[in-house]
């Protein structure tokens, strides 16, 4: 049996639901893997979800997040002669 395994959740900002195809895996049986096709077996696939939230992409790039380096952590440079 092949397994998919899919994280869902919600935008903490806009709050709309989203699949995070980032997190998301496939993951075929070997009898899928010999017919070169996920899913492609006789037991089918199994679809695991699992709950995560977080900031969709369009909030994200509105709100202008940077993932904590921000002007306030430039470092600066020094020159040596």
């Amino acid at each position: 049996m092949c397994r998919m395994i899919a994280f869902s959740g919600r935008c903490l900002q806009c709050a709309e639901s989203f699949t995070w195809d980032d997190l998301s895996q496939r993951l075929s049986c070997l009898e899928a893997k010999n017919a070169g096709v996920f899913g492609m077996c006789r037991r089918g696939v199994q679809i695991e979800q699992h709950a995560f939230d977080q900031e969709c992409d369009r909030c994200t790039a509105e709100n202008g997040v940077d993932e904590g380096y921000g002007d306030g952590h430039k470092q600066k440079r020094q020159r040596t002669s």
